[in-house]
């Protein structure tokens, strides 16, 4: 991005976390996608297939994700290739948010950040959120890549209240070298490391991201590339007034002005070995390198950043030939071993064999999902087997969402039409259960505007 002072480094955003507020269409959505797994499921149960998590494709609104299982939080959790997005259970844990959202680095270097939230909000869950999306952070890593090599670093050169130091030391040719040294702690840490190093262990379409991007902002990739790397997670960002995604990113060159002075990087060799290990280790010079990426932090290139919404292609996701092909060798390899030699006839007997079967077994699928295919049920009905909490739930979703929609979205809106007819349908159930006296809609489907 800059080279002042002869230092090539390029500034930017490395993670961002957050949480999306539900409209009244998320337990619908909710609903679908547990049935697509419980299909899949059932598909590969049909079929004696031993699945993984990872083999179940969810698709929502015609973008596929693939299932990575439920964490410990409740939350489905499913990865995107741009992105990680979480579904809990929206009458269970009514605390927090239904739906979480972890933006990755494929995503932010390739697309950009604000197009990767606008293809979120706008295309993947249309339908699952309110009508003024609401998105809660809750972390956000401010970064500065620099053509620097920090192998020399070590706790005497940190002056910070934070007590947590550690260091994570790796082999190489000449020895021993710094990979990461850790400042900190969990809701605000400061790392510090070797990004060579952490991208000979990723995949290589993000490796080649990475390199590409290195490169067209002049650092060079044959030479120490550090990432210096502020992470701050929500309690921490609520101490300085930062609710939403928005007002993290519009502050996010103070946010790293921020972290900078809370953890630095001072010059040993400028105090005396007494003060070095006293409280007048503050008094010490700060590193040069610390004092330039302190005052070189810009993020407007890297917020520019973006991808028209109609560009971002649809990902799907197949099974492929290179796939099988690692799989298929460790089989081999197992054959190989017990002196076992296959031989390409007993490879074409075998595929002419499963062939076969699996024919057969998906012609009697056909038949089962035919003959035991459920009517899908009206909403009303549906809304019979949700419990009372549920339902009340339900109404006060769309009570907000209604009162958000201004006039002329409601005139000829088929999104208002479908949201009013469920309301009062609710609102029917409700009253045949004898729930609380709710009182008659404000506005009818036929009135101009509500009262």
């Amino acid at each position: 991005m800059n080279q002042e002072n002869n230092i090539p480094y390029v500034c930017g955003i490395d993670a961002l976390y957050f949480f999306a507020q539900s409209g009244a269409g998320y337990d619908d959505i909710y609903l679908d996608i547990l049935n697509q797994i419980e299909e899949q499921k059932k598909a590969f149960e049909l079929l004696n297939y031993q699945y993984q998590d990872n083999e179940i494709i969810v698709t929502l609104n015609d973008i596929e994700v693939r299932f990575s299982g439920k964490g410990r939080d409740g939350f489905l959790w499913f990865n995107h290739e741009f992105f990680r997005v979480g579904f809990k259970d929206p009458e269970k844990n009514r605390s927090i948010h239904d739906i979480r959202i972890q933006l990755n680095a494929v995503g932010i270097y390739t697309v950009g950040i604000q197009s990767m939230i606008d293809y979120i909000q706008v295309f993947f869950l249309h339908g699952a959120l309110m009508n003024h999306p609401y998105f809660p952070i809750t972390r956000i890593d401010v970064n500065m890549f620099i053509q620097h090599d920090f192998k020399y670093l070590c706790k005497e050169m940190i002056v910070s209240k934070k007590k947590n130091h550690s260091a994570k030391i790796g082999e190489c040719s000449s020895g021993y070298e710094l990979e990461t040294y850790y400042v900190g702690k969990n809701p605000f840490m400061l790392r510090i490391y070797n990004k060579l190093k952490e991208l000979k262990t990723v995949s290589q379409k993000k490796q080649e991201i990475m390199f590409n991007h290195f490169s067209i902002h002049g650092l060079n990739v044959n030479e120490p590339i550090f990432n210096v790397e502020f992470e701050m997670n929500r309690e921490f960002l609520k101490e300085y007034g930062i609710d939403t995604v928005e007002d993290a990113l519009k502050r996010a060159e103070s946010l790293f002005a921020l972290g900078c002075d809370l953890i630095k990087l001072i010059d040993p060799s400028s105090l005396s070995e007494k003060h070095l290990y006293s409280n007048n280790r503050r008094r010490a010079d700060m590193l040069p390198i610390w004092e330039f990426i302190s005052t070189h932090y810009k993020i407007d290139e890297f917020m520019q950043i973006s991808t028209p919404l109609n560009k971002i292609e649809k990902i799907t996701y197949n099974y492929s030939l290179d796939d099988a092909r690692k799989p298929l060798k460790k089989l081999i390899n197992r054959l190989l071993m017990h002196k076992h030699i296959p031989t390409l006839l007993f490879f074409y007997a075998l595929l002419e064999q499963t062939k076969e079967e699996f024919n057969h077994k998906m012609q009697m699928k056909k038949m089962h999902v035919e003959y035991t295919a459920p009517v899908r049920n009206s909403f009303s009905e549906d809304l019979k087997a949700i419990s009372n909490e549920g339902l009340e739930r339900f109404k006060e979703k769309l009570d907000e969402e209604l009162s958000q929609m201004d006039e002329e979205a409601m005139r000829g809106s088929t999104h208002y039409d479908d949201l009013f007819q469920k309301y009062q349908d609710v609102h029917h159930e409700m009253t045949l259960r004898g729930l609380k006296n709710n009182p008659t809609p404000l506005y009818d489907v036929d009135d101009e505007v509500p009262f």
